[in-house]
């Protein structure tokens, strides 16, 4: 009687926090967690009655938690395990997405395809690898979020959404904290080795197989923070149009083993249109 009338308590103990989680306000939208509305106001350990609710893109057992797909970091937000491939981007762009539904800075991108076959596509996207499995390069800024948003999460950022002072520290921001293990290691692996992360190289490594597990880190599960791809990052210097300068982060295989470029803190300026076969991207929610 008394271990039931214990676990009672604990349980009722649990109800409550979640409760108390629910009357949170979101840091930088405003919100309350609304379970049932749908709205994404609810962030990650917040109750939940479907993955709508959630700022983590998924709800489970009525808790907003991580995807299967993502990583949780610090109990607190999500990271994409790996780099997006070619084949997820396809899938988006079977949807047919709406370019028109873009912000304001993003109006000038007309279409969202990769930007490797056309008389205006830049030589070194022609010859990328296009095979399913390896990252989806050759996407802009502006497809790199359109991607994540409409799978209900966002290019990484400021933890829980919103984007980095793009002269700001280095040493910030959800990519950051998720690459080094929130400052403990300079590259995401520890002791970097430029073969093993593909930072060495002439061309992409699929993402996701066996061998990226040689190049996981900083937290268990992700896979290429350092090497293999730049990824496109929330941090620009303006919010007029193209020629806003944004941060990619980690290096790539071009990067010639570098330690300084493929340090978690090493940052990278491209104009917001430009396309390369060395920039991809990854995702985050919470």
């Amino acid at each position: 009687m008394r271990a039931s009338a214990r676990a009672r308590g604990c349980a009722a103990a649990l109800a409550a926090a979640l409760l108390s989680a629910c009357s949170l306000v979101r840091p930088l939208h405003g919100l309350t967690c609304e379970p049932g509305a749908g709205n994404a106001s609810c962030l990650y350990g917040q109750p939940c009655d479907a993955s709508a609710d959630c700022t983590t893109a998924a709800c489970t057992e009525g808790v907003c938690q991580c995807p299967a797909s993502m990583v949780t970091i610090e109990s607190s937000f999500c990271v994409d395990r790996t780099e997006v491939s070619n084949a997820a981007y396809r899938a988006f762009l079977a949807t047919r997405p709406d370019v028109a539904a873009q912000e304001p800075f993003c109006s000038f991108n007309s279409t969202f395809d990769f930007d490797d076959t056309g008389p205006d596509a830049p030589p070194v996207c022609t010859t990328r690898r296009k095979e399913d499995e390896h990252p989806a390069t050759c996407v802009d800024w502006c497809d790199a979020r359109a991607f994540c948003k409409s799978h209900g999460k966002r290019l990484c950022g400021e933890r829980h959404g919103g984007p980095l002072p793009f002269r700001g520290g280095m040493a910030q921001g959800e990519w950051f904290d998720a690459c080094s293990k929130h400052g403990a290691l300079a590259h995401s692996t520890g002791e970097f080795d430029a073969l093993q992360c593909n930072g060495d190289s002439t061309e992409t490594v699929p993402v996701g197989d066996d061998t990226s597990l040689a190049c996981e880190g900083g937290y268990l599960g992700l896979q290429h923070m350092s090497g293999n791809v730049r990824e496109w990052e929330d941090a620009c210097s303006d919010d007029v149009g193209p020629g806003d300068l944004c941060r990619t982060r980690g290096g790539a295989f071009d990067s010639g083993g570098a330690l300084e470029e493929l340090r978690c803190d090493a940052r990278d300026e491209r104009e917001r249109a430009d396309t390369d076969h060395t920039i991809g991207f990854r995702c985050c929610s919470g």
